[in-house]
């Protein structure tokens, strides 16, 4: 089936499920005048109207990497305290047409008056992938992927709008690639590694919301110091790798490396430019991000994160890039998102560019559109279905859960 069936076909199935799964707009706006009123009249109850604390929403994609991938996110929602944004904790399962099934369990608490900030989660998978282009071969190819992961941050506000503290991540994410296909056999970089995890976090928040921000920024430094463990086999074919590696080869799973992340994202309200009087202001949300390793296999290297792209389907020492995203509401929950970005690796490469990699021959540009519902105003819960392209064939589709930065 043509991409853009698959799309229009995404985009009816994501305006079907909203409009009959929750009221619509213009119905939710009036009932809610209708229970402001009632409130008013209401003399023995001061209590503010709050959304439900239940989400319960679904999730799609079409990407080269899954193909069609279906499922839905559970979640309960709760406010510790009045000066503390809403927390969020939850469970996600997804199947996909290549027969994979991701399950996952999160949260991400606020209390302490936003003193404390926790985000943790645990995530099991059996993942079958077909890339369209594996590593920018040109070539598809498929692999089989045992996931299994548990990932903790915590953060204390230190002062003002400055946080400190640490994470923890313990990672067995197995790639196993085909021993019957020599070209994957050799570019073995998505074979995932068997590591734990344990790093610094710096974080600057000046958002006027943690999930839906108008104005403000977010700034966050976090380094990672992985350590293998050896005492557990990666591959289920490491024999023959052994046979076409050097034994010095950076390929190898079982290594300790370095890894240090940069985020800067930050937020600006365009007025009414774009929409009308009644609807919210339109907001400019632009991001600078970087990776950047230290002896690391590939296995552990860097990956293009700009929409339109699969991830771990073009991998180099080191990544950095830069995106916007345009969110133009039409009205108190629907809304046009329209998005954009460019993305490079540079430093170590692996099979033709093994050697080097530069930003100015790995550039990946993509662009993209779509809508979004707003789920949850009190909360800032959104949902987005877009559409993305990026350089060549690659392409996706998603209907996916909050705002990508």
């Amino acid at each position: 089936m043509h991409r853009f069936t698959h799309i229009f076909i995404c985009l009816s199935l994501f305006i079907w499920l909203v409009t009959t799964g929750t009221r619509s707009a213009d119905a939710q706006e009036m009932e809610d005048d209708a229970a402001e009123a009632e409130n008013a009249q209401a003399v023995n109850s001061d209590q503010p109207q709050r959304d439900s604390p239940w989400l319960l929403t679904p999730t799609f994609s079409v990407d080269p990497k899954l193909g069609r991938n279906v499922g839905g996110i559970a979640a309960y929602l709760h406010r510790f305290d009045d000066a503390s944004p809403v927390s969020l904790s939850g469970a996600t399962l997804s199947y996909s047409n290549t027969d994979s099934l991701v399950s996952a369990m999160f949260t991400d608490l606020y209390w302490g008056a936003d003193h404390h900030r926790l985000t943790a989660g645990v995530a099991y998978g059996d993942i079958n992938n077909e890339y369209d282009d594996f590593l920018g071969s040109g070539k598809t190819v498929e692999t089989t992927d045992d996931l299994k992961t548990l990932f903790m941050r915590y953060r204390y506000r230190v002062v003002g709008d400055w946080f400190f503290g640490g994470q923890l991540v313990r990672t067995n994410y197995v790639i196993g690639v085909p021993t019957s296909d020599e070209m994957a056999s050799n570019q073995v970089g998505l074979m995932g590694f068997n590591a734990t995890g344990v790093g610094f976090v710096v974080e600057r928040d000046s958002r006027n919301h943690v999930r839906n921000p108008t104005s403000g920024s977010h700034f966050v430094v976090d380094g990672t110091r992985y350590s293998s463990s050896d005492d557990e086999p990666i591959l289920d074919n490491g024999d023959l790798l052994e046979e076409l590696l050097p034994e010095d080869s950076l390929l190898d799973s079982n290594s300790d490396f370095d890894v240090l992340r940069g985020n800067f994202n930050h937020y600006s309200s365009l007025g009414h430019w774009f929409t009308g009087v009644d609807a919210p202001e339109t907001v400019l949300a632009v991001q600078a991000y970087t990776r950047l390793t230290h002896d690391a296999p590939v296995s552990g290297y860097s990956s293009v994160i700009v929409p339109g792209y699969t991830r771990g389907n073009y991998l180099g020492e080191n990544s950095v890039g830069g995106q916007f995203d345009l969110r133009m509401p039409l009205s108190k929950r629907w809304g046009v998102v329209v998005f954009g970005g460019i993305g490079c690796l540079f430093g170590d490469g692996i099979g033709s560019n093994a050697t080097s990699q530069s930003c100015s021959d790995e550039l990946y540009p993509g662009v993209g559109a779509g809508v979004s519902w707003l789920v949850k105003p009190e909360s800032g819960v959104v949902m987005r279905m877009e559409a993305a392209k990026g350089s060549g064939d690659n392409s996706a589709v998603y209907l996916r859960f909050g705002h990508p930065f």
